[in-house]
């Protein structure tokens, strides 16, 4: 080996590398040389991620090769809603979208519309046996539907097992093997470690619960999910109306072909949602980008240790041990003002671009560059508010983050340089999306469609990214977790806020001729949201036109409030 070819760690010690046969081997060195010795082990020990990254380092994927699952199950309901666990109510049908097909399995007689294929079962454990068989035939990648993961995935595949065999449970997933696991909920948090698992991992199958992904992505509260409520606010378009009847149970003995319709309106509705907003296809640009299996697109921890892993890996540079804190500190949050009560006809807001990303960039603030646990004593934002602290008291290759934690500042930290790549990256491609868009305006070439909507995916999945890299440090199961480091962050992000919560009140209070007057009406982690309505009332006469004000507050916003915020900050 090459002396550039040998490896250090991010503190820049020199480490040797060591070669095994298999992971077995590899994994049993692991356990015995903690045993014998005191020393670290460095690099990625989960290794089917390290492998991704060597075998495959440019990773393209076309969504239209992938074959997604979508289905929808209905339930008797004759004695209220079913047991998950216990599966103990029968299975009446079930909706199945799958490569442009729908394929609804049923017990009674009906008529199915257009292309849809229907197959009635003789009972309950045909219709199972034969929804398995499709299964079977598809094989597919992504299973998706509405709240599939904590109801219709884990009731079928144990009514399956209850009404047939485990055998026929264990044909869904391509290595035959399906597991129990627990997802957090309000109810199993309330049972503690002992809360019984109430999810199902089909190894080799990726479920994309649409729901879940419609939480993640969408970058909105709602004050419902149920697909009902979202396929009215995205498609305009609602779930089957069944209000005659009075309950989906009555439904199903009145109107048995209407009750089809409805099971298969559901899986309709969820394949219209991704037809417009494209969400699995965003989920598989983000993993396929990072580097990790499909699922890891919906967490931060896992996604981010394995982006910093790969990022590290090409500079020769291998990852620290993963080590667990003694204890969980309460990490300090972002500075949320309390709102000021009462109607505000004109508010505008503003938001501050990437705000963690461009602290962890303008602080220097990753693992390497910490300079110390010690931080400067009884720090504080207020502090930095009133300009108690004397910045040069500070080495000349050092900065100071609002809870007093001290980063050098004469190398740039790998966690920055992240950030920065992949901010730039982002730019990049949203700029040619633009582009791409405006081509397409002008010249209607429907070969520019698929341009415009690899280059939105790239630079949506940099934005996801980018915005999930604090979910994963602030997290004590991550590796490179360390409270000084969280905590330097959302300080930071805290002062940024005030500041100019502080600045923008000044400059209204001048512009407007008041004293003290306080204009934002309230702030969040990275927004401010200022009342006009003082400025508005006094230039403007009662009826003037609502559009014109609209218009004339846009201007005063990009002409004068914009550009003092950006002299404030500097």
């Amino acid at each position: 080996m090459c002396i550039r070819d040998r490896f250090k760690t991010i503190k820049g010690q020199v480490v040797e590398p060591k070669m095994f046969n298999s992971i077995k081997e590899a994994r049993n060195y692991i356990q015995d040389y903690g045993r014998v010795n005191n020393r670290p082990i460095y690099g990625m020990q989960q290794f089917a991620y390290a492998f991704i990254n060597e075998e495959y380092p440019e990773r393209e994927f076309d969504v239209n090769e992938l074959t997604v699952f979508n289905f929808d199950i209905e339930t008797k309901s004759d004695e209220g809603f079913p047991n998950i666990g216990e599966a103990d109510k029968e299975i009446l049908s079930i909706a199945v979208r799958c490569k442009g097909q729908s394929t609804i399995f049923g017990l009674g007689d009906y008529q199915p519309s257009g292309n849809d294929r229907y197959i009635k079962c003789a009972s309950e454990t045909d219709l199972l046996i034969k929804f398995v068989d499709l299964w079977v035939k598809y094989n597919p990648e992504i299973v998706t539907g509405w709240n599939i993961e904590l109801f219709d995935i884990p009731y079928t595949l144990n009514r399956i097992r209850k009404r047939v065999s485990q055998e026929q449970v264990n044909r869904l997933s391509p290595w035959g093997i399906v597991k129990e696991r627990t997802i957090p909920t309000a109810q199993n948090q309330a049972l503690g470690r002992d809360a019984p698992p109430n999810a199902k991992e089909i190894v080799g199958v990726t479920i994309f619960d649409y729901m879940n992904l419609y939480k993640k992505f969408t970058y909105s509260q709602k004050e419902s999910y149920a697909l009902d409520f979202i396929g009215q606010e995205e498609l305009g378009e609602k779930k089957l109306d069944y209000s005659e009847y009075g309950t989906l149970n009555e439904l199903y003995k009145q109107d048995y072909q209407k009750f089809l319709d409805y099971n298969i309106k559901d899986v309709v509705l969820v394949e219209r949602l991704d037809d417009k907003m494209k969400l699995i296809e965003q989920a598989c640009t983000i993993a396929y980008d990072a580097g990790v299996n499909l699922v890891d697109a919906l967490t931060s921890v896992r996604m981010w240790d394995v982006i910093i892993h790969n990022y590290l890996l090409a500079k020769n540079t291998v990852v620290p041990p993963k080590e667990r804190p003694e204890k969980d500190f309460q990490v300090e949050g972002a500075y949320v003002k309390d709102p000021q009560v009462g109607l505000h006809n004109w508010v505008v807001s503003f938001d501050l671009n990437s705000l963690y990303p461009h602290l962890i960039m303008q602080y220097n603030i990753s693992p390497e560059t910490l300079v110390s646990q010690n931080k400067v004593p009884n720090m504080k934002v207020d502090k930095l508010l009133s300009k108690e602290f004397d910045g040069s008291r500070l080495d000349k290759h050092h900065t100071m983050t609002p809870n007093g934690a001290i980063f050098r500042t004469d190398k740039k930290g790998f966690l920055p340089q992240l950030m920065e790549d992949m901010y730039n990256t982002r730019t990049e491609y949203k700029k040619k999306m633009l582009e791409a868009k405006q081509e397409y305006e002008n010249t209607k070439d429907k070969k520019l469609l698929k341009d415009i909507s690899r280059y939105n995916n790239i630079q949506m999945a940099k934005k996801i990214s980018l915005n999930s890299a604090y979910g994963a440090i602030g997290n004590a199961y991550f590796r490179y977790y360390n409270l000084l480091i969280a905590e330097g962050i959302t300080t930071s992000g805290q002062l940024s806020i005030r500041w100019i919560e502080s600045a923008l009140n000044r400059y209204l209070n001048k512009v407007c001729g008041t004293t003290k007057e306080d204009f934002v009406v309230a702030s969040d982690t990275d927004s401010v949201y200022i009342t006009f309505d003082r400025l508005v009332n006094s230039a403007v006469k009662k009826g003037h036109d609502t559009t014109k004000i609209i218009n004339a507050l846009d201007s005063f916003a990009k002409d004068k409030i914009e550009p003092f915020i950006d002299k404030s900050y500097s």
